[in-house]
């Protein structure tokens, strides 16, 4: 994580309120920053990514985030009723950068916090998805292309087909 890492985002929901207060103006100012770079990269950005790089997803629930297969990494989440899938098609594997040793949240249940997108620079076609998420991990996600889908979750009481 380049703008909202693990270390700012503990600050920021500190106890201690004068840390936490100078760790909010260090998060307006990575937002500020954020949305910049982003501003400076939308128009190299396909469709696809575009609309990644506009998704919101923050507090949806990580339901799985392991790769497919050297060459695919599949994300699922629960967010307002709606499954979102995301499909990415990878230059590189997945990188994975373990919660901090202090980290003070809970593991259970894993929440995406906050993402970043960028592209991978000297490599045209390129891009980089890094990804905070609520157990203190952060993911790096290098792609292609990428596939998102909503999908209606069934409405509790509605039977869920089965395949025979």
């Amino acid at each position: 994580m380049r703008y909202f890492t693990p270390d700012l985002f503990a600050r920021y929901n500190s106890a201690d309120e004068a840390v936490a207060d100078e760790a909010d103006a260090e998060w307006e100012a990575a937002l500020a920053a954020y949305r910049a770079h982003l501003d400076a990269v939308r128009g190299e950005l396909p469709p696809p990514v575009r609309e990644l790089a506009e998704l919101c997803l923050h507090d949806a629930e990580l339901l799985g985030d392991r790769p497919a297969d050297p060459s695919v990494a599949v994300v699922m989440l629960s967010q307002q009723g709606s499954f979102v899938v995301l499909v990415y098609s990878l230059w590189e594997q997945v990188r994975e950068q373990p919660a901090p040793p202090d980290w003070p949240f809970s593991k259970q249940r894993t929440h995406w916090l906050y993402d970043e997108l960028d592209i991978a620079r000297g490599a045209e076609g390129r891009f980089l998805h890094r990804v905070l998420l609520s157990d203190g991990r952060a993911l790096e996600i290098p792609f292609r292309s990428v596939i998102l889908r909503r999908i209606p979750a069934p409405q509790s009481g509605v039977p869920v087909r089965q395949s025979a």
